[in-house]
């Protein structure tokens, strides 16, 4: 058997500054460094490696041989491995490396957000689905294994990352629309012209930026390796003091800082290239292999694992608490009688967009696909439609989805039914077909590109048919469904049209009702008699939402008949239902913006009304939107489903992560989007019918009553001055309108603060609503013809908007939603001075968008969860809050345009997700306030609370600062517990901070901390028994850029485990803040977007530039009059900083909880995202509750946990289940499963007055 080291088709060691592009394999394909910066072989941290420095496309990047890939084929596979580290982020499509013809294919791509993907024709793509970090290397690695002429049973992309599987694309030989996908992308290589553009670094789209960063050792074999081959082409470059290391900081870990009972502890690492063995320090309490021996009491133990490859050996060691089985690891107390938070009444809610197919052929229950012949797509739908916008028209595709005599059919453009309406814009509806004598055409429903049948019929079941007519001389139509053989599938049904070559609809008059024969997907057939012109050809089942009464929905059956457009999927309904929504967000995000023209935005105009006068629209997911499902009918559902509805619409900005380069609306174009929100307030609240067209036109459809509109969403996805110079016009002329025209009405604006929290758009969003902007700005404007400038002055009729509610939107690794849990402690408070909040200044978010960016995994499900205990812990920031997407249609050729998603359906059935059920059991479960807990578990053997404690740290980064004193005060009762006069000798306390570069001591002035130009320089104490007391340091900075740093909880310094929250008072020279480090991690740097460097949501408002040689007093408030807030600000004795004031609270990671009440019942949220079984105990003070109450639990098998897309059509593995549960009196024992959601309700007692 060939050994895979015999099929390398090329190695760049990247280690030759004269021979950049060097191939070390002696197969002699060199690469050529090319671009307009060439790229350079230096050393990084450690490596040498090939710098990329990205930009536009072309700038920096390797130029690969033409025929490189000429020796592969289906019977080899390929694969592609390199070490990469990943510099600052521009665009999620840099490309580490792109091999192909052109950007029309085939070709074979890895982005930075490892995606690989392999395109001829249509994409084969295997995706992560999470973001990686920056400034740390990475072994990475594409393996593609071929078919091997369609006899393998499994075969496609498999991605690597350190050795470790992080997307497995395979695809089995059963999935017979891929598998042959794969074959032919295979095929390709047999003409070697279709991989003459190879490039490292670059991609083959010139609209995608070139990749920054380094790599190394970068690799190509004609051959798909294995698991543990892809292990060996990784430490075949490293050292095996390089191995153990990597073993130690990616593959070892320990099970549970908790032990009750035997736990497995791995012997081999890295596929056994790394032995593993294990020293405990009491084998008598738990053995070196994981036993645990008979003990009465809580223990200490360490246990440390010793790493050895070759004569490399490298010690890790845990700490861990051992337990007997009968004591309890974790104690929750819920306190009764502190409600500490109101929660919003809108806290859960949907977020609707027209991606996935989720409304065309999804919840609006249209079965006719191209119903109006107006299928088309824009003529520009690109960059190329240059700054102002403009549009070049539409390309129709009349006979889009049509089939069977379609040689018969003639397309029309004159004489539709926009003349006959009376239309006043002439794209509206303006074609229609002629169809010939004899002929017969077929509609198979919303198919994909494997053209099957797509209409769900049922045996049995009903289904109305409209059309719209005329002809010369009378015929007739005769209507039929069948399946795909062309048998009947129902009875026939013919209409007799009317001769006079005027326009009619049939089945208004006269119902047309086709009965279901059978149950199975299948087609409309039209069979004609006479030469006759069609337009609207429509069937909608009869058994929709709302044709009866429901149960849950007092209002469907009226909103049913008042609107016969009106027509829902009513399994897609249900399923909202069952998610208990308080408020439904539509039409979408980035729809709503519209991208790259301006004709594309969302007008909502253009989708009320009759149905023949909506005009149609292409959606940026890559199909047409009939607009069949409108605002009136999203209007309707938010009634039904007892939700507030929350539009959002474009404020005069295209889509800017489409169309950044596009200038913003200005002119009467601008006018005109504004116009859109007051009459959109118009049509929603007004019922000044006789003199308003907009409430005239609302009662028309069939709701004379007004909807409950009280959220308003200005924008998009939004960021930059463009957006910030239309908003303040757009907010303030809304504002105006409602004061002179619904004087008290309730509106609230809902803003936004760009794509990604925590990046710069974020950051600057949050500046600008804040009031923290300065000066003037030129903004250039068009309005579609022309483009003008303007000088902008910011805030000259609103000194801040902090009175809208901000959306913010995260996509994200699991990783990061379980270090941001306590995303929203560090959030801006405003209180009034009787201590309430003041909802006018204080933060308010809208999480309007947010997911694990696991491929709808029950880990994702789990760390949704777990953040989502953090939305009601701070619902007082968190207003709303709503997963995104929410559907997705499963398709027969595989192509999705985005995962993971809540709810998956098909054309017959729908499913849910373990995401979904997180949904649902957070919103059925919630009370309306806030309840106060207390947590304990257990540290080295002992009972610990778990609050805010530890000891502090002072230091500086590339500064030299002097320090003269530290003084550290209780809260409590006022003690000195520290009063350190650097004049004087240092306290014996106090330690050095690793990697420092020293200090000095001046005598009769200070300690003077030197700079550094990387990590920081200063000392720290530790002390686990200070809590809740107020560190007041006196310092100045000599010279240099950075700043201040003062610590306060610390109970780790080490890189790698270091604990601290971090005052950081003008480091880098731009910024003030608090770093917040937990485990090593701080949380808002995870991710590819993350820009930040600081907590909270005005990271960006609080920089004040420090001066040279000038005493401060620096206070960090770790407690406060509570011992529950963090309070800093520094001052010269004249002037005093912004105040930062924050929620303080120890971060729980062992069990993430909420607790809310009602009424009715306390709601107990307990997230489990480990992977041990844990225990915990409930102890109830100052709560009357009945003795039995109700457990709901979601998890699964172990093998489950990163299954992605673990639920299936008619195979849900992961569901919720129900348990009863008996408290003995105030307490009890809940058994909380690995990686698992729990949700106990318990039942108040009755007051008795």
């Amino acid at each position: 058997m060939t050994k895979f080291q015999d099929q390398i088709i090329a190695r760049y060691k990247f280690d030759d500054a004269e021979n950049v592009g060097k191939d070390s394999s002696g197969q002699g394909n060199d690469g050529v460094a090319s671009g307009t910066v060439t790229p350079t072989i230096s050393h990084a941290t450690g490596r040498a490696a090939l710098t990329l420095e990205g930009g536009p496309n072309g700038t920096s990047y390797i130029q690969l041989p033409s025929d490189l890939f000429k020796d592969v084929s289906d019977n080899t596979g390929v694969t592609v491995t390199a070490w990469v580290n990943f510099g600052r982020f521009t665009d999620m499509w840099e490309r580490v490396f792109d091999f192909g013809k052109a950007h029309t294919g085939p070709y074979m791509f890895m982005t930075r957000n490892l995606r690989g993907t392999l395109f001829t024709e249509a994409d084969l793509s295997v995706d992560p689905g999470r973001g990686f970090v920056r400034d740390e290397w990475m072994h990475i690695a594409l393996s593609v294994i071929g078919t091997e002429g369609g006899t393998l049973s499994s075969a496609g992309p498999v991605v690597y990352v350190n050795g470790e599987v992080v997307a497995d694309g395979s695809i089995s030989q059963t999935s017979s629309g891929n598998y042959a996908k794969l074959r032919k992308w295979f095929e390709t290589f047999t003409d070697s012209s279709n991989y003459s553009n190879n490039f490292i670094g670059r991609s083959q789209h010139a609209a995608d930026v070139d990749f920054a960063g380094s790599v190394s050792d970068f690799r190509i074999y004609k051959a798909g390796l294995s698991a543990d081959e892809v292990i060996e082409v990784m430490c075949d470059s490293l050292t095996d003091e390089e191995i153990v290391k990597l073993a130690r900081d990616k593959y070892l870990s320990f099970p549970t800082t908790i032990v009750t009972k035997d736990i497995t502890l791995p012997t081999v690492l890295m596929g056994g290239r790394v032995e593993v063995t294990w020293k405990s320090s009491q084998p008598g309490i738990l053995s070196d292999n994981g036993q645990v021996q008979a003990i009465t009491s809580a223990q200490g133990v360490t246990v440390t694992a010793l790493l050895t490859k070759g004569l490399s050996q490298i010690e890790e060691s845990f700490d861990v608490s051992v337990l007997p089985e009968q004591l309890p690891p974790y104690t929750l107390i819920i306190h009764g009688n502190k409600e500490v938070l109101d929660v919003s009444e809108v806290m859960y809610g949907l977020f609707y967009e027209d991606i996935n197919n989720a409304a065309d052929g999804g919840i609006y229950a249209e079965l006719v696909q191209n119903r109006s012949f107006e299928s088309f797509e824009f003529d520009t739908y690109s960059h190329a439609s240059g700054e102002c916008g403009c549009s070049t028209g539409r390309n129709r595709n009349p006979l889009f989805a049509w089939s069977g005599d379609t040689e018969k059919m003639t397309p029309q453009h004159s004489g539709g039914l926009n003349e006959f309406l009376g239309a006043k814009d002439k794209e509206v509806n303006s074609y229609y077909v002629t169809v010939a004598d004899g002929a017969t055409i077929r509609n198979k429903g919303f198919s994909d590109s494997n053209q099957n049948c797509a209409m769900s019929i049922q045996e049995g079941a009903k289904y109305e048919f409209t059309i719209w007519a005329k002809a010369d001389s009378a015929g007739t139509i005769t209507l039929q469904l069948q399946d795909s053989n062309e048998k009947a599938i129902s009875d026939s049904v013919t209409i007799q049209v009317e001769g006079g070559n005027t326009w009619k609809k049939y089945g208004i008059d006269s119902k047309l009702v086709l009965t279901g024969s059978a149950t199975v997907l299948g087609q409309l057939a039209l069979t004609f008699e006479g030469d006759i012109s069609v337009d609207m050809v429509s069937l909608f089942p009869q058994d929709v939402w709302g044709a009866g009464e429901e149960e849950q929905s007092p209002s469907a059956h009226a909103n049913f008949q008042g609107n016969p457009n009106y027509r829902l999927r009513k399994d897609l309904v249900n399923a909202l239902v069952g998610m208990h929504p308080k408020f439904l967000r539509f039409p979408g995000g980035c729809i709503s913006e519209g991208s790259f023209i301006w004709e594309n935005v969302y007008d909502w105009k253009e989708s009320i009304g009759d149905i023949e006068l909506r005009k149609e629209n292409f959606n940026v997911w890559g199909y047409m939107m009939t607009m069949g499902l409108g605002y009136m009918e999203y209007f309707q559902l938010a009634e039904d489903l007892n939700a507030a509805p929350l539009p959002v619409m474009a404020c005069g900005v295209l889509c800017q992560a489409r169309s950044d380069y596009a200038h913003p609306a200005g002119g009467a174009l601008r006018e005109y989007y504004i116009k859109n929100f007051t009459d959109l307030i118009d049509f929603a609240i007004s019922v000044d019918f006789e003199h308003n067209e907009w409430a005239a036109m609302r009662k028309k459809m069939g709701h004379a009553t007004p909807f409950d509109l009280r959220y308003l969403g200005v924008g998009n996805e939004n960021w930059g001055t463009e957006f910030f110079a239309n908003f303040e016009v757009f907010k303030t002329s809304i504002d105006e309108y409602m004061e002179k025209n619904y004087p008290g009405y309730e509106l609230h604006i809902i803003s936004t603060v760009g794509a990604q929290a925590d990046d710069d758009a974020y950051q600057q969003g949050w500046k600008f609503l804040s009031g923290n902007m300065t000066g003037s700005a030129k903004v250039a404007f068009a309005d579609g013809n022309q483009v003008t400038e303007e000088t902008v002055t910011w805030y000259e009729k609103q000194q801040d908007y902090m009175d809208t509610i901000a959306d913010e939107h995260y996509y994200r690794s699991n990783e990061y939603l379980l270090n941001n849990v306590d995303r929203y402690n560090y959030y801006y408070r405003a209180y009034n001075v009787d201590g309430s909040i003041n909802w006018k200044a204080t933060s308010k978010v809208f999480v309007g968008e947010y997911a694990s960016t696991d491929k709808n995994t029950l880990a994702g499900a789990v760390a949704e969860a777990a953040v989502m205990t953090g939305f009601e812990n701070n619902a007082d920031v968190v207003r709303l809050a709503a997963y995104a997407p929410l559907f997705n249609k499963v398709l027969t050729d595989g192509t999705y345009r985005w995962t993971p998603d809540c709810i998956w359906f098909d054309d017959e059935t729908v499913w849910f997700t373990p995401n979904y059920y997180v949904q649902q059991m957070y919103a059925k479960y919630l009370g309306n306030k806030v309840l106060s807990t207390s947590f304990s578990t257990y540290k080295n053997g002992k009972p610990t609370d778990l609050i805010p404690q530890g000891g502090i740290e002072i230091a500086t980064g590339n500064a030299e600062v002097m320090i003269k004193r530290v003084t550290v005060t209780s809260n409590q009762d006022g003690s000195v517990l520290l009063d350190q006069d650097f004049t004087q000798g240092l306290n014996s306390a106090w330690q050095v901070i690793p990697g420092s570069v020293g200090s000095t001591v001046e005598e009769g002035k200070g300690l003077v901390l030197k700079a550094q130009d990387s990590g920081l320089n200063g000392l720290y104490i530790l002390n686990d028994s200070w809590s809740n007391y107020k560190v007041e340091v006196v310092a100045s900075r000599i010279s240099g850029t950075d700043g201040f740093y003062v610590g306060a909880g610390l109970t780790d310094i080490s890189a790698e485990k270091k604990d601290v929250v971090e005052y950081a008072i003008g480091y880098g020279g731009k910024a003030t803040g608090v770093k917040v480090y937990k485990q090593g991690i701080e949380g808002y740097t995870l991710g590819d977007y993350s820009s930040s460097t600081a907590a909270g949501n005005l990271r960006a408002a609080s920089y004040e530039e420090l001066a040279d040689n000038t005493d401060y007093t620096i206070t960090v408030n770790y407690g406060g009059e509570t011992g529950s807030n963090l309070i800093c600000s520094y001052t010269d004795g004249e002037t005093t900083s912004k105040v930062l004031d924050y929620k303080l609270e120890a971060y729980n990671r062992d069990v993430f909880n909420s607790v809310t009440q009602d009424a009715e019942h306390v709601y107990v949220k307990l997230v489990n995202a480990d992977n041990v079984d844990k225990v915990i105990q409930l102890n109830l003070q100052d709560l009357s509750v009945e003795s039995i109450a109700k457990l709901v639990t979601l998890t699964g098998d172990s093998s489950l946990v990163h299954v992605p897309n673990v639920n299936k059509k008619n195979d849900e593995k992961v569901v919720p289940t129900e348990q009863q549960i008996t408290l003995h009196t105030d307490s009890v024992l809940l058994d909380l499963p690995a990686n698992s959601v729990n949700v106990l309700m318990l039942d108040l007692k009755p007051f008795l007055a």
